[in-house]
């Protein structure tokens, strides 16, 4: 495009959002909004549901952030929207940018809310797709509000700072709280497992030895993955920030603090972290950054052959793994055949349900029907987005999500219309000094405030809550020096920078797709902090890109209908959704306070029952009041089940009630459905041995006998769940004193 198209353009722009417009404020708010939630997210660790078992006499862990709290955020992330939408129904002159991708994420939106209704487990689906909905939306607001090169320098100082603070928040836990955590479970190991739900006896307590043992650092994750992800995707737009400032010719001192943060972030990452795909993707990044200093000229004339070339690439990457993975069985590396396990049990998941999956977020449980015989982890998720998408989501939800990605790849990749340092939709005035430093130091207290009221559990002990807010200035300190470090254009011009910055823009595009590149292997999209920051750069990424164009009649009477359902969605999912399942959290909590300290466990079945009304598609309310409750424990447990049809645990709860009973046919029915959902469980089988010889059912105890002994030998020799010898042992005195013809 001819430089005098591009700033005819420009002007056409300009023309639209006129100098003084009084509206301004409500998109300034909105972006405002954004960037606060989006802090307050990726500096908290949220749980899907609550794992533990409240035992009597003992002291809860604090509690974590619930799905309620995660609902919440959700529908807080759905207001910079609105505020984009309200702008556009009451300025004349507003117009919304669009690129097909937003058509298609819309899609894919409303396919994973839809998938809720043919899940098993429909409240983790709703809750996941909640978030899933919640992140979208942000992209498109994100898309809107940043379309300017100073609101590009403010998300990347929104990124820096948050790098600082998941530093400071892994240092501080593998300095400070890992020594004082290994001292404790060294000193009373059966305490603090019990305080996390676990038994002291279980292959999971093994694993937990392990982590602390080992050190593992997961910052605001369930991962160590999770956490190298976040920190190459920071730590590359944080490159960028570095690069740009070199060559703006700022001085050192703006740009050498950068350098000491990305090193101090490689030494987390390949000290402490030890994450193998962490290790290849700094790498590859500095690769890429390297290549467009020198290529950058023909990727702008021969941007759609560069684009073709990357989609050939990456399918012939597909084929190849897939063609090693099918020829040896492995992918050369132990974790990553650990990922092709996954696949291969993914896909026989997806033979079942092709057309429309098994429901957003219930990959795990149909899983385990068709693992592999050597798999014996039990993953949540297939560890691949793509993968994902497909078995959880169908053949519609998969092709949604390719041609999302492959569309949005199209959209921040080919040459925009509009440059970014022509035009400002907000045409906003340069922010004073006293405004630009009021943004950098409230912006941090306020999200930081935030966070400590929603994810500090004020019920626990004064010190510890004293600590949790020290820790949270900590995070205040290091948002405030990331923000003034690389938002602030200099020392004399104390502005938020409003210079070109196409080296951020750059470095967001390559974290985003190295992210992506992270993702085929690991489940970090959709954990929610990470979501957030990975949705917050991509909608900045393509909001500098994507062009205004002229205001259509149509458009009023859509933006309207859009609004007004919008507006609807947003209140019922408040009131129906997050209200309810607030509620039941609530009870559940006292529920289980009253089993540990007062062992009123009618009481507390009380409380259960009533959380389970209030949100009955959450089976964990009816196990719970069914574990305190043994009067009335088959009948919650089979509530239960038809909340989740999938569960093994509460089927094999119910066989063991029904053993002692002596029901004894439905007890061997559970336990044989149990076995259906999870053939390769080896403590499962065990129980439904001994269970069928002590009813005289020989014949069918010598043959889960042997395939417990299959399973076992399958297993690698250092798998730490494999049975240990004596028990072997057992199993094999167990199988010679078996008749040779069992009658």
């Amino acid at each position: 495009m001819s430089q005098k198209r591009r700033k005819s353009l420009a002007v056409a722009a300009q023309s639209l959002t006129p100098a003084g417009n009084p509206w301004q404020w409500i998109t300034k708010v909105g972006f405002l909004l954004a960037i606060v939630l989006v802090i307050v997210r990726a500096t908290m660790f949220e749980v899907m549901r609550n794992e533990s078992i409240a035992v009597p006499g003992t002291t809860g862990a604090p509690s974590l952030p619930g799905p309620a709290t995660g609902m919440f955020l959700d529908l807080l992330f759905c207001l910079p929207a609105m505020c984009v939408l309200a702008r556009r129904l009451i300025d004349s002159q507003y117009t919304l940018r669009f690129g097909a991708s937003h058509l298609l994420m819309a899609g894919l939106g409303f396919w994973t809310l839809l998938s809720v209704l043919w899940s098993a487990d429909k409240f983790i689906a709703a809750v996941a797709a909640a978030h899933w909905i919640g992140a979208l939306v942000l992209i498109w607001s994100a898309a809107q509000l940043v379309d300017s090169w100073k609101r590009l320098h403010i998300v990347g100082g929104v990124a820096f700072g948050l790098l600082l603070v998941l530093l400071v928040q892994g240092f501080y836990y593998r300095f400070i709280d890992l020594p004082d955590m290994q001292a404790e479970f060294k000193k009373d190991s059966t305490a603090l497992l019990h305080a996390r739900g676990v038994d002291a006896d279980s292959i999971q307590r093994e694993q937990i030895a392990r982590n602390i043992a080992s050190g593992e650092v997961t910052g605001f994750s369930i991962s160590r993955n999770t956490y190298a992800a976040a920190l190459v995707l920071l730590g590359i737009v944080s490159a960028g920030i570095l690069i740009q400032r070199i060559i703006d010719k700022d001085a050192v001192s703006w740009w050498a603090p950068v350098g000491v943060v990305l090193l101090l972030s490689m030494l987390m990452l390949y000290r402490y972290v030890e994450s193998k795909t962490a290790y290849a993707t700094p790498f590859i990044g500095a690769a890429m950054l390297f290549a467009y200093s020198k290529k950058r000229r023909w990727l702008r004339e021969h941007s759609r052959k560069a684009y073709w070339i990357g989609v050939s690439l990456f399918f012939l990457g597909v084929l190849a793994v897939v063609g090693h993975g099918l020829a040896h069985g492995t992918l050369v590396q132990q974790s990553l055949t650990y990922r092709w396990q996954y696949w291969v049990g993914a896909a026989r998941v997806f033979v079942r349900h092709p057309l429309v999956g098994v429901g957003w977020a219930n990959f795990g449980e149909p899983y385990l029907a068709v693992r592999l015989l050597q798999a014996i982890e039990q993953p949540k998720d297939p560890h691949n987005f793509l993968v994902r998408a497909f078995v959880e989501l169908g053949i519609i939800g998969g092709l949604l999500m390719l041609a999302w990605i492959f569309r949005m790849v199209w959209e921040l990749t080919q040459p925009a219309l509009v440059v970014p340092e022509s035009v400002e939709a907000d045409d906003e005035k340069p922010v004073k000094h006293r405004q630009a430093i009021a943004f950098i130091i409230f912006t941090p207290i306020v999200a930081m405030t935030v966070n400590g009221l929603m994810a500090i559990d004020f019920s626990q002990r004064s010190e510890w809550i004293l600590l949790e807010v020290f820790r949270r200035a900590a995070f205040v300190l290091a948002m405030v020096a990331g923000l003034g470090l690389t938002t602030l254009q200099s020392m004399s011009r104390q502005e938020i920078d409003d210079r070109p910055a196409p080296w951020i823009h750059v470095a967001s595009l390559v974290a985003i797709a190295l992210f992506l590149l992270h993702n085929l292997i690991d489940f970090s999209l959709f954990e929610p902090g990470t979501m957030s920051v990975f949705a917050l750069l991509l909608g900045a990424a393509l909001g500098v890109r994507l062009p205004h164009r002229p205001r259509r009649r149509w458009g009023t009477a859509a933006v309207i209908a859009i609004f007004i359902a919008g507006g609807v969605a947003w209140f019922t999912a408040a009131g129906a959704g997050f209200w309810n399942v607030a509620q039941a959290e609530t009870l559940a909590a006292e529920a289980d306070e009253t089993i540990r300290h007062n062992g009123d466990n009618a009481d507390a079945c009380a409380k259960y029952v009533q959380a389970s009304m209030l949100v009955p598609i959450n089976g964990d309310y009816s196990y719970h009041a069914a574990l305190v409750s043994p009067a009335a424990a088959e009948q919650l447990l089979e509530k239960a089940i038809l909340a989740d049809p999938l569960s093994v645990r509460s089927r094999r709860t119910l066989a063991e009630l029904d053993l002692r009973s002596k029901s004894i046919d439905a007890a061997l029915k559970q336990f044989a459905e149990c076995i259906t959902l999870d053939p390769n469980n080896m403590d499962l089988r065990l129980e439904y041995a001994d269970a069928l010889q002590e009813n005289h059912r020989l014949n069918e105890a010598r043959a889960q006998y042997e395939q417990v002994l299959k399973i076992n030998n399958a297993l690698p020799a250092l798998e730490i769940q494999r049975l240990p010898a004596a028990k072997v042992a057992l199993v094999r005195e167990a199988l010679a004193k078996l008749p040779k013809t069992a009658q």
